[in-house]
């Protein structure tokens, strides 16, 4: 009797020990489309390719794609009251899981719309469900590097679109 026991107690452990670890996997592949995003957001041709800017004297380099920066993917904007509803929730569920939600899903995709910059089709990049004033905004613009005139990336962030930096298609051109 106490082998029955002993061995019905270990299966339990067992599968009580995979469902554990099963439900941390799932926290971790955290999808935007879990959270309200539906549909995909298309990037200005423009601005598409491999980009390289310099930060702190070290020149780096993103790629935006049709549908993804650097591999994240990129969904349209939920309207008002729409983005609302799901912003209320992730406050909820990031209480429950110690504030350690919102982050995960605000780096799991990026919310975005287009824009107009000096009559520059571009578009602004925000973490899903971030809310205003907190993303990237990308457009590009002609730039005199060199005494020539080229083609640049504008990259600005926050509520005014304040400049970050300029990015170029080719690592040569950054200054």
């Amino acid at each position: 009797m106490k082998k029955k026991f002993l061995l019905l107690l270990s299966a339990f452990l067992l599968v009580l020990g995979l469902a554990s670890v099963s439900s941390k996997t799932d926290a971790a592949t955290i999808k935007a489309t879990d959270w309200g995003a539906k549909k995909v957001f298309t990037t200005p041709k423009k601005t598409r390719g491999t980009w390289y800017y310099k930060e702190d004297k070290k020149v780096k380099k993103f790629k935006i794609t049709a549908y993804t920066i650097d591999g994240v993917k990129l969904y349209k904007d939920l309207n008002g009251k729409t983005s609302d509803k799901w912003v209320n929730k992730l406050i909820k569920a990031d209480k429950k899981a110690n504030y350690k939600l919102a982050d995960k899903v605000g780096e799991s995709a990026w919310a975005c719309h287009t824009i107009k910059y000096h009559k520059i089709t571009g578009f602004n990049a925000d973490g899903w469900l971030a809310g205003s004033g907190d993303g990237f905004y990308y457009v590009t613009v002609k730039k005199n590097v060199k005494g020539k005139k080229v083609n640049a990336l504008r990259v600005g962030e926050g509520a005014g679109n304040y400049l970050s930096y300029y990015a170029y298609k080719s690592r040569k051109l950054v200054k």
